[in-house]
Protein backbone atom coordinates (compact mmCIF):
# COMPACT_ATOMS: atom_id res chain seq x y z
CA UNK A 1 0.00 0.00 0.00
CA UNK A 2 2.89 2.25 0.85
CA UNK A 3 4.46 1.61 -2.81
CA UNK A 4 0.96 2.65 -3.97
CA UNK A 5 0.97 5.83 -2.57
CA UNK A 6 3.99 6.49 -3.09
CA UNK A 7 3.98 6.63 -6.64
CA UNK A 8 0.64 7.87 -6.69
CA UNK A 9 2.27 10.80 -5.12
CA UNK A 10 5.22 10.77 -7.90
CA UNK A 11 2.85 10.69 -10.80
CA UNK A 12 0.73 13.77 -9.00
CA UNK A 13 4.02 15.50 -9.09
CA UNK A 14 4.72 14.72 -12.50
CA UNK A 15 1.59 15.59 -13.87
CA UNK A 16 1.61 19.39 -12.00
CA UNK A 17 5.21 19.82 -13.83
CA UNK A 18 3.29 19.15 -16.88
CA UNK A 19 0.99 21.24 -16.15
CA UNK A 20 3.04 23.98 -15.38
CA UNK A 21 5.04 24.33 -18.76
CA UNK A 22 1.81 23.31 -20.80
CA UNK A 23 0.30 26.38 -19.18
CA UNK A 24 3.73 28.64 -20.15
CA UNK A 25 3.39 27.47 -23.71
CA UNK A 26 -0.60 27.35 -24.64
CA UNK A 27 0.04 30.59 -23.39
CA UNK A 28 2.96 31.74 -25.46
CA UNK A 29 0.70 30.40 -28.81
CA UNK A 30 -2.47 32.27 -27.39
CA UNK A 31 -0.66 35.47 -27.52
CA UNK A 32 1.16 34.98 -30.72
CA UNK A 33 -0.09 34.77 -34.03
CA UNK A 34 0.78 32.50 -37.07
CA UNK A 35 4.23 33.63 -36.80
CA UNK A 36 4.51 31.12 -34.13
CA UNK A 37 3.49 28.12 -36.22
CA UNK A 38 5.65 29.10 -39.02
CA UNK A 39 8.74 29.38 -36.77
CA UNK A 40 8.73 26.04 -35.24
CA UNK A 41 11.36 23.66 -34.67
CA UNK A 42 10.23 21.95 -38.21
CA UNK A 43 12.19 25.19 -39.85
CA UNK A 44 14.56 24.03 -42.68
CA UNK A 45 17.83 23.07 -41.49
CA UNK A 46 21.20 24.03 -42.94
CA UNK A 47 22.83 21.15 -44.16
CA UNK A 48 26.20 20.12 -46.03
CA UNK A 49 26.70 16.15 -46.34
CA UNK A 50 27.76 14.50 -49.57
CA UNK A 51 26.10 11.49 -50.14
CA UNK A 52 27.40 8.09 -50.91
CA UNK A 53 26.51 7.82 -54.87
CA UNK A 54 25.06 4.55 -55.98
CA UNK A 55 27.61 3.28 -58.75
CA UNK A 56 26.01 4.37 -62.23
CA UNK A 57 26.85 0.29 -63.18
CA UNK A 58 24.75 -1.03 -60.21
CA UNK A 59 21.64 0.63 -60.37
CA UNK A 60 20.27 -1.45 -57.46
CA UNK A 61 24.01 -1.99 -55.17
CA UNK A 62 23.16 0.36 -53.22
CA UNK A 63 10.07 35.76 -48.19
CA UNK A 64 8.22 36.87 -46.68
CA UNK A 65 6.22 34.89 -44.12
CA UNK A 66 2.20 34.72 -45.74
CA UNK A 67 -0.93 32.33 -45.15
CA UNK A 68 -3.72 32.33 -47.52
CA UNK A 69 -6.78 30.17 -47.21
CA UNK A 70 -9.57 30.98 -50.04
CA UNK A 71 -13.05 29.46 -49.76
CA UNK A 72 -14.80 29.48 -52.99
CA UNK A 73 -17.83 28.46 -54.28
CA UNK A 74 -17.99 26.76 -57.85
CA UNK A 75 -21.69 27.07 -58.05
CA UNK A 76 -20.75 29.94 -60.84
CA UNK A 77 -19.47 27.45 -63.63
CA UNK A 78 -19.87 29.93 -66.09
CA UNK A 79 -17.54 32.05 -64.90
CA UNK A 80 -14.97 29.14 -64.85
CA UNK A 81 -15.41 28.99 -68.94
CA UNK A 82 -13.57 32.11 -68.98
CA UNK A 83 -10.11 30.27 -68.90
CA UNK A 84 -11.54 26.87 -70.36
CA UNK A 85 -9.58 24.18 -71.52
CA UNK A 86 -11.13 21.34 -73.59
CA UNK A 87 -9.86 17.79 -74.09
CA UNK A 88 -7.94 16.96 -77.25
CA UNK A 89 -10.35 15.01 -79.44
CA UNK A 90 -6.83 13.93 -81.58
CA UNK A 91 -4.81 12.67 -78.39
CA UNK A 92 -5.08 9.09 -78.43
CA UNK A 93 -5.48 6.46 -75.23
CA UNK A 94 -2.27 4.35 -74.20
CA UNK A 95 -4.56 1.40 -75.20
CA UNK A 96 -4.07 2.89 -78.92
CA UNK A 97 -0.88 3.61 -78.07
CA UNK A 98 0.25 0.35 -76.44
CA UNK A 99 -1.05 -2.27 -74.78
CA UNK A 100 2.09 -3.03 -72.53
CA UNK A 101 1.62 0.44 -70.85
CA UNK A 102 0.36 -0.34 -66.91
CA UNK A 103 -0.96 2.24 -64.46
CA UNK A 104 0.95 5.59 -65.52
CA UNK A 105 2.18 6.87 -62.12
CA UNK A 106 3.77 10.15 -63.68
CA UNK A 107 4.37 12.65 -66.91
CA UNK A 108 6.40 15.40 -68.10
CA UNK A 109 7.55 17.40 -70.61
CA UNK A 110 10.62 18.02 -72.21
CA UNK A 111 11.80 21.60 -72.95
CA UNK A 112 11.34 20.51 -76.73
CA UNK A 113 7.56 19.45 -75.85
CA UNK A 114 7.81 16.02 -75.98
CA UNK A 115 5.77 13.92 -73.48
CA UNK A 116 7.40 11.40 -71.14
CA UNK A 117 5.42 9.14 -69.44
CA UNK A 118 6.62 6.38 -66.33
CA UNK A 119 4.26 2.90 -65.86
CA UNK A 120 4.53 0.14 -63.78
CA UNK A 121 3.62 -2.48 -66.65
CA UNK A 122 2.15 -5.95 -65.08
CA UNK A 123 2.63 -4.21 -61.46
CA UNK A 124 0.29 -2.62 -59.02
CA UNK A 125 0.36 -1.14 -56.22
CA UNK A 126 -2.34 -2.51 -53.45
CA UNK A 127 -2.91 -3.00 -49.61
CA UNK A 128 -0.08 -6.01 -49.51
CA UNK A 129 2.79 -4.84 -51.98
CA UNK A 130 4.57 -3.49 -48.61
CA UNK A 131 5.45 -4.72 -45.41
CA UNK A 132 4.45 -2.71 -42.39
CA UNK A 133 7.89 -1.29 -42.24
CA UNK A 134 7.76 0.11 -45.36
CA UNK A 135 9.94 -3.20 -47.35
CA UNK A 136 9.06 -3.98 -50.82
CA UNK A 137 7.79 -7.46 -49.88
CA UNK A 138 7.17 -8.57 -54.24
CA UNK A 139 11.21 -8.65 -54.59
CA UNK A 140 11.24 -11.75 -56.06
CA UNK A 141 9.18 -11.26 -58.64
CA UNK A 142 12.43 -9.18 -60.72
CA UNK A 143 12.65 -6.06 -62.01
CA UNK A 144 9.36 -4.85 -64.54
CA UNK A 145 10.04 -6.54 -68.04
CA UNK A 146 8.55 -3.96 -70.13
CA UNK A 147 10.35 -0.58 -71.14
CA UNK A 148 8.34 1.67 -68.39
CA UNK A 149 9.64 5.08 -70.02
CA UNK A 150 7.74 5.71 -72.58
CA UNK A 151 8.45 9.33 -75.01
CA UNK A 152 5.40 10.40 -77.35
CA UNK A 153 4.78 12.70 -79.95
CA UNK A 154 2.76 15.88 -78.47
CA UNK A 155 0.91 16.15 -81.24
CA UNK A 156 -0.62 12.80 -81.92
CA UNK A 157 0.66 10.60 -78.92
CA UNK A 158 2.82 8.25 -81.11
CA UNK A 159 5.70 6.76 -79.71
CA UNK A 160 8.83 8.25 -80.40
CA UNK A 161 11.33 6.05 -77.87
CA UNK A 162 11.07 3.76 -74.79
CA UNK A 163 13.59 2.25 -72.43
CA UNK A 164 13.48 1.25 -68.88
CA UNK A 165 13.62 -2.42 -68.87
CA UNK A 166 14.45 -4.61 -65.83
CA UNK A 167 15.37 -1.63 -63.91
CA UNK A 168 12.23 -0.45 -61.87
CA UNK A 169 9.97 -2.49 -59.23
CA UNK A 170 7.15 0.01 -58.66
CA UNK A 171 7.64 3.70 -60.90
CA UNK A 172 6.24 6.87 -59.44
CA UNK A 173 7.56 10.09 -60.38
CA UNK A 174 9.27 11.38 -63.75
CA UNK A 175 11.01 14.43 -64.40
CA UNK A 176 12.87 15.63 -67.35
CA UNK A 177 14.88 18.55 -66.64
CA UNK A 178 15.81 21.87 -68.97
CA UNK A 179 18.99 19.61 -70.24
CA UNK A 180 16.89 16.79 -70.81
CA UNK A 181 17.92 15.00 -68.15
CA UNK A 182 15.35 12.19 -67.00
CA UNK A 183 14.73 11.89 -63.05
CA UNK A 184 12.84 8.83 -61.42
CA UNK A 185 11.53 7.82 -58.57
CA UNK A 186 10.51 4.08 -57.32
CA UNK A 187 9.23 3.50 -54.16
CA UNK A 188 9.83 -0.37 -53.95
CA UNK A 189 13.65 0.75 -54.40
CA UNK A 190 13.27 3.87 -52.20
CA UNK A 191 15.50 5.37 -54.79
CA UNK A 192 16.29 8.25 -56.64
CA UNK A 193 17.74 8.02 -59.98
CA UNK A 194 18.94 10.46 -62.80
CA UNK A 195 19.32 9.47 -66.63
CA UNK A 196 21.20 11.58 -69.31
CA UNK A 197 19.52 12.84 -72.11
CA UNK A 198 20.38 9.73 -74.26
CA UNK A 199 17.91 7.40 -71.81
CA UNK A 200 19.46 4.39 -70.81
CA UNK A 201 23.03 6.64 -69.19
CA UNK A 202 22.74 6.55 -65.70
CA UNK A 203 24.69 9.88 -63.74
CA UNK A 204 22.90 9.39 -60.74
CA UNK A 205 21.39 7.42 -57.80
CA UNK A 206 20.58 8.13 -54.09
CA UNK A 207 19.35 5.92 -51.65
CA UNK A 208 19.68 2.51 -50.69
CA UNK A 209 18.00 -0.34 -52.67
CA UNK A 210 14.96 -1.75 -50.95
CA UNK A 211 15.91 -0.01 -47.73
CA UNK A 212 13.89 2.67 -46.18
CA UNK A 213 15.29 5.09 -43.96
CA UNK A 214 15.12 8.68 -42.04
CA UNK A 215 18.53 9.58 -42.47
CA UNK A 216 20.02 12.06 -45.03
CA UNK A 217 21.48 8.96 -47.17
CA UNK A 218 18.06 7.07 -47.29
CA UNK A 219 14.53 7.89 -48.94
CA UNK A 220 11.40 5.69 -47.77
CA UNK A 221 8.65 5.83 -50.69
CA UNK A 222 10.34 9.51 -52.46
CA UNK A 223 7.24 10.64 -54.71
CA UNK A 224 9.02 13.26 -56.80
CA UNK A 225 11.84 15.41 -57.91
CA UNK A 226 12.17 19.28 -59.23
CA UNK A 227 15.02 20.43 -60.62
CA UNK A 228 15.93 24.03 -61.13
CA UNK A 229 17.89 26.06 -64.10
CA UNK A 230 21.50 25.79 -62.17
CA UNK A 231 21.26 22.04 -61.43
CA UNK A 232 20.24 22.05 -57.98
CA UNK A 233 17.27 19.56 -57.69
CA UNK A 234 14.50 18.70 -54.53
CA UNK A 235 13.12 15.98 -53.84
CA UNK A 236 9.41 15.10 -51.81
CA UNK A 237 10.15 12.08 -49.42
CA UNK A 238 7.09 11.20 -49.92
CA UNK A 239 5.21 8.69 -48.18
CA UNK A 240 6.63 8.10 -44.93
CA UNK A 241 9.02 10.72 -44.04
CA UNK A 242 6.52 13.57 -45.22
CA UNK A 243 10.03 15.55 -45.78
CA UNK A 244 11.51 18.31 -48.73
CA UNK A 245 15.16 18.08 -49.04
CA UNK A 246 17.02 20.17 -51.67
CA UNK A 247 20.50 19.06 -53.18
CA UNK A 248 23.03 20.75 -54.58
CA UNK A 249 23.61 19.88 -58.53
CA UNK A 250 26.57 17.51 -57.31
CA UNK A 251 24.03 15.86 -54.84
CA UNK A 252 25.30 17.64 -51.86
CA UNK A 253 22.36 17.87 -49.20
CA UNK A 254 21.66 21.53 -48.63
CA UNK A 255 18.65 21.50 -46.88
CA UNK A 256 15.59 19.74 -45.06
CA UNK A 257 12.51 20.62 -43.86
CA UNK A 258 8.96 19.02 -43.23
CA UNK A 259 8.03 16.10 -40.81
CA UNK A 260 4.66 14.26 -40.97
CA UNK A 261 1.01 15.47 -39.99
CA UNK A 262 0.34 15.96 -35.94
CA UNK A 263 -2.70 18.15 -36.21
CA UNK A 264 -5.61 16.65 -37.29
CA UNK A 265 -9.48 17.57 -37.27
CA UNK A 266 -10.57 21.24 -37.56
CA UNK A 267 -7.28 22.70 -36.02
CA UNK A 268 -4.75 24.80 -38.78
CA UNK A 269 -2.00 22.08 -39.86
CA UNK A 270 1.14 24.20 -40.11
CA UNK A 271 3.17 24.55 -42.92
CA UNK A 272 6.11 22.21 -42.22
CA UNK A 273 3.96 19.70 -41.29
CA UNK A 274 2.71 17.43 -44.44
CA UNK A 275 0.87 14.81 -45.27
CA UNK A 276 2.06 12.69 -48.33
CA UNK A 277 4.13 15.36 -50.41
CA UNK A 278 3.29 13.97 -53.37
CA UNK A 279 4.68 16.32 -56.04
CA UNK A 280 6.77 18.88 -56.74
CA UNK A 281 6.86 21.98 -58.95
CA UNK A 282 9.28 25.24 -59.51
CA UNK A 283 8.55 29.02 -60.35
CA UNK A 284 11.89 29.91 -60.76
CA UNK A 285 10.34 33.32 -61.85
CA UNK A 286 8.90 34.00 -58.22
CA UNK A 287 11.58 32.11 -56.41
CA UNK A 288 9.27 29.32 -55.01
CA UNK A 289 9.88 25.35 -55.21
CA UNK A 290 5.44 24.16 -54.12
CA UNK A 291 4.33 20.95 -53.24
CA UNK A 292 1.07 19.12 -53.45
CA UNK A 293 0.57 18.16 -49.93
CA UNK A 294 -1.80 15.50 -50.77
CA UNK A 295 -3.80 14.46 -47.99
CA UNK A 296 -3.88 18.28 -46.21
CA UNK A 297 -5.82 19.17 -49.33
CA UNK A 298 -3.60 21.97 -50.07
CA UNK A 299 -0.47 23.06 -51.85
CA UNK A 300 2.62 24.89 -49.62
CA UNK A 301 4.92 27.25 -51.25
CA UNK A 302 8.25 27.98 -50.08
CA UNK A 303 11.42 29.53 -50.72
CA UNK A 304 13.57 28.23 -53.20
CA UNK A 305 16.83 29.34 -51.45
CA UNK A 306 16.19 28.74 -47.73
CA UNK A 307 13.12 26.73 -47.79
CA UNK A 308 11.40 29.82 -46.02
CA UNK A 309 7.53 29.36 -45.81
CA UNK A 310 5.64 31.59 -48.30
CA UNK A 311 2.05 30.68 -48.53
CA UNK A 312 -0.45 28.05 -48.80
CA UNK A 313 -3.39 27.72 -51.37
CA UNK A 314 -6.57 25.68 -49.91
CA UNK A 315 -9.96 26.28 -51.67
CA UNK A 316 -12.77 24.37 -50.80
CA UNK A 317 -12.68 22.77 -54.08
CA UNK A 318 -9.66 20.77 -53.23
CA UNK A 319 -10.15 17.01 -51.71
CA UNK A 320 -6.53 14.99 -52.02
CA UNK A 321 -4.38 16.90 -54.06
CA UNK A 322 -2.50 14.34 -56.07
CA UNK A 323 -0.47 16.65 -58.20
CA UNK A 324 0.88 20.55 -58.91
CA UNK A 325 2.67 22.25 -61.99
CA UNK A 326 3.31 26.25 -63.08
CA UNK A 327 3.68 28.22 -65.90
CA UNK A 328 5.55 31.52 -66.16
CA UNK A 329 2.63 32.16 -68.55
CA UNK A 330 0.84 35.71 -67.97
CA UNK A 331 2.45 36.47 -64.49
CA UNK A 332 2.25 32.71 -63.30
CA UNK A 333 -0.11 30.10 -63.42
CA UNK A 334 -0.51 27.35 -60.59
CA UNK A 335 -2.50 24.00 -62.23
CA UNK A 336 -3.67 22.01 -59.55
CA UNK A 337 -5.06 18.81 -60.04
CA UNK A 338 -7.36 16.91 -57.26
CA UNK A 339 -9.13 13.71 -56.48
CA UNK A 340 -11.89 13.02 -54.24
CA UNK A 341 -11.63 11.34 -50.69
CA UNK A 342 -13.11 8.60 -51.20
CA UNK A 343 -14.53 8.12 -47.76
CA UNK A 344 -16.66 11.21 -48.07
CA UNK A 345 -19.31 11.68 -49.97
CA UNK A 346 -19.34 14.90 -52.24
CA UNK A 347 -19.86 16.85 -54.85
CA UNK A 348 -16.32 18.23 -55.54
CA UNK A 349 -15.49 16.25 -59.05
CA UNK A 350 -12.05 14.90 -59.77
CA UNK A 351 -10.55 17.85 -61.72
CA UNK A 352 -8.10 20.18 -62.48
CA UNK A 353 -7.98 23.42 -61.37
CA UNK A 354 -6.19 26.80 -62.41
CA UNK A 355 -5.07 29.63 -60.08
CA UNK A 356 -3.68 32.81 -60.68
CA UNK A 357 0.05 32.60 -59.15
CA UNK A 358 -0.09 36.18 -58.12
CA UNK A 359 -3.71 36.87 -56.27
CA UNK A 360 -3.71 32.88 -55.55
CA UNK A 361 -7.44 32.93 -57.29
CA UNK A 362 -9.30 30.34 -58.89
CA UNK A 363 -10.07 31.27 -62.38
CA UNK A 364 -10.59 28.08 -64.40
CA UNK A 365 -10.70 24.34 -64.23
CA UNK A 366 -10.76 21.47 -66.43
CA UNK A 367 -11.65 17.69 -66.35
CA UNK A 368 -12.68 15.15 -68.78
CA UNK A 369 -15.09 14.60 -71.86
CA UNK A 370 -17.22 12.04 -69.50
CA UNK A 371 -17.03 14.46 -66.13
CA UNK A 372 -14.49 13.40 -64.00
CA UNK A 373 -10.73 11.71 -63.91
CA UNK A 374 -10.26 8.00 -62.47
CA UNK A 375 -7.94 8.47 -60.18
CA UNK A 376 -5.73 10.97 -61.57
CA UNK A 377 -2.03 11.01 -60.22
CA UNK A 378 0.14 13.46 -62.03
CA UNK A 379 0.07 16.18 -64.40
CA UNK A 380 2.21 18.31 -66.50
CA UNK A 381 2.03 21.53 -68.25
CA UNK A 382 3.95 22.45 -71.80
CA UNK A 383 6.64 24.72 -71.64
CA UNK A 384 4.25 27.17 -73.18
CA UNK A 385 1.52 26.76 -70.69
CA UNK A 386 -1.20 26.08 -73.49
CA UNK A 387 -1.31 22.39 -72.95
CA UNK A 388 -1.94 20.15 -69.79
CA UNK A 389 -1.16 16.36 -69.68
CA UNK A 390 -2.97 14.40 -66.71
CA UNK A 391 -2.13 10.45 -66.20
CA UNK A 392 -4.91 8.53 -64.59
CA UNK A 393 -4.09 5.22 -62.54
CA UNK A 394 -7.17 3.44 -62.67
CA UNK A 395 -7.60 3.47 -66.82
CA UNK A 396 -4.36 3.46 -66.61
CA UNK A 397 -5.24 6.84 -69.34
CA UNK A 398 -3.09 9.98 -70.17
CA UNK A 399 -5.26 12.67 -71.42
CA UNK A 400 -4.31 15.81 -73.24
CA UNK A 401 -6.01 19.31 -72.78
CA UNK A 402 -5.67 22.17 -74.66
CA UNK A 403 -5.79 26.07 -73.94
CA UNK A 404 -8.87 27.43 -76.33
CA UNK A 405 -7.58 29.30 -78.76
CA UNK A 406 -9.48 32.61 -78.39
CA UNK A 407 -7.93 32.61 -74.38
CA UNK A 408 -4.37 31.59 -76.07
CA UNK A 409 -4.61 34.81 -77.83
CA UNK A 410 -5.75 36.75 -74.68
CA UNK A 411 -2.75 35.09 -72.62
CA UNK A 412 -0.08 35.88 -75.12
CA UNK A 413 -0.74 39.60 -74.87
CA UNK A 414 -2.17 40.20 -71.28
CA UNK A 415 -1.86 39.43 -67.89
CA UNK A 416 -4.29 37.03 -66.41
CA UNK A 417 -5.61 40.09 -64.19
CA UNK A 418 -6.78 41.79 -67.47
CA UNK A 419 -9.69 38.90 -68.60
CA UNK A 420 -12.35 40.71 -65.93
CA UNK A 421 -12.19 38.17 -63.58
CA UNK A 422 -13.83 39.68 -60.19
CA UNK A 423 -13.79 38.47 -56.26
CA UNK A 424 -17.87 38.64 -56.65
CA UNK A 425 -17.66 36.34 -59.40
CA UNK A 426 -15.50 33.93 -57.66
CA UNK A 427 -17.70 34.30 -54.33
CA UNK A 428 -13.75 34.50 -53.00
CA UNK A 429 -13.25 35.43 -48.91
CA UNK A 430 -10.02 35.77 -47.82
CA UNK A 431 -10.08 35.66 -44.14
CA UNK A 432 -7.17 35.79 -41.82
CA UNK A 433 -6.08 32.73 -39.81
CA UNK A 434 -6.64 34.23 -36.41
CA UNK A 435 -10.13 35.39 -36.73
CA UNK A 436 -11.29 31.69 -38.48
CA UNK A 437 -9.41 29.75 -36.25
CA UNK A 438 -10.34 30.12 -32.13
CA UNK A 439 -7.60 27.91 -31.39
CA UNK A 440 -4.95 30.65 -32.15
CA UNK A 441 -6.71 33.93 -31.37
CA UNK A 442 -5.34 35.85 -29.10
CA UNK A 443 -7.92 35.92 -26.61
CA UNK A 444 -8.40 32.53 -26.20
CA UNK A 445 -5.43 31.89 -24.09
CA UNK A 446 -7.86 31.21 -20.85
CA UNK A 447 -10.28 28.96 -22.57
CA UNK A 448 -7.33 26.82 -24.12
CA UNK A 449 -5.59 26.57 -20.40
CA UNK A 450 -9.13 25.68 -19.07
CA UNK A 451 -8.77 22.35 -21.16
CA UNK A 452 -5.66 21.73 -20.86
CA UNK A 453 -6.08 21.55 -16.93
CA UNK A 454 -8.53 19.51 -16.77
CA UNK A 455 -6.85 17.12 -19.08
CA UNK A 456 -4.01 16.79 -16.90
CA UNK A 457 -6.16 16.46 -13.94
CA UNK A 458 -8.03 13.22 -16.23
CA UNK A 459 -4.88 12.05 -16.97
CA UNK A 460 -3.22 12.18 -13.33
CA UNK A 461 -6.57 9.87 -12.34
CA UNK A 462 -5.85 7.51 -14.98
CA UNK A 463 -2.45 7.11 -14.08
CA UNK A 464 -2.78 6.74 -10.36
CA UNK A 465 -5.57 4.15 -11.11
CA UNK A 466 -2.81 1.88 -13.81
CA UNK A 467 -0.14 2.18 -11.08
CA UNK A 468 -2.76 0.44 -8.68
CA UNK A 469 -3.31 -1.88 -10.56
CA UNK A 470 -0.32 -2.54 -12.19
CA UNK A 471 1.53 -2.87 -8.48
CA UNK A 472 -1.96 -5.05 -7.29
CA UNK A 473 -1.44 -7.38 -10.35
CA UNK A 474 2.39 -7.41 -10.07
CA UNK A 475 2.66 -7.44 -13.80
CA UNK A 476 6.38 -7.47 -14.84
CA UNK A 477 6.04 -6.08 -18.70
CA UNK A 478 3.31 -4.57 -20.72
CA UNK A 479 2.36 -5.10 -24.24
CA UNK A 480 2.28 -1.76 -26.15
CA UNK A 481 1.29 -1.85 -29.98
CA UNK A 482 1.38 0.93 -32.05
CA UNK A 483 -0.76 1.45 -35.46
CA UNK A 484 0.68 3.74 -38.05
CA UNK A 485 -1.06 6.38 -39.65
CA UNK A 486 -0.19 6.17 -43.24
CA UNK A 487 -0.13 2.43 -43.98
CA UNK A 488 -2.66 0.62 -46.39
CA UNK A 489 -5.73 3.41 -45.75
CA UNK A 490 -4.54 5.94 -48.09
CA UNK A 491 -4.22 4.88 -51.63
CA UNK A 492 -0.81 4.95 -53.82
Amino acid sequence: MSVTVALTALVACSSCCILITTAASVSDLASSDYQSLVTDDLQPQQISVQLQQTDPGQLYGQNQMGHTLDNIDNSNVDFFHQFHLHESSEWPFPQQIDNSIGQISGVSISKDNFVYIFHRGDREWNQTTFFENNVYREKHKGPISEQVVVVLDPKNGSVIKRWGSHRFYMPHGITVDHENNVWLTDVALHQVFKFGPNSEDLLMAFGTAFVPGKDLDKFCKPTSVAVTTSGEFYVADGYCNSRIIKFSAEGRVLLEWGRSTIVTGEMLVPPYQLWIPHALTLAEDKELICVADRENSRVLCFNTNNGTFNFEINPQLFQRLFSVAYSPMAGGLFYVLNDKNMDVITDTLAQGIVINATSLEVIGQFHPKDNEFSRPHDMAVSPDGTSVYVVELIRSHIRKFVLDSDIQNKFLNKSVDTLNVSEQELMLNKYNVLENCPGLRENSGKQILLIMLIIAVGLFFTAAIFVTVLIYTRTKSIDVRFFRDDGQVFSN
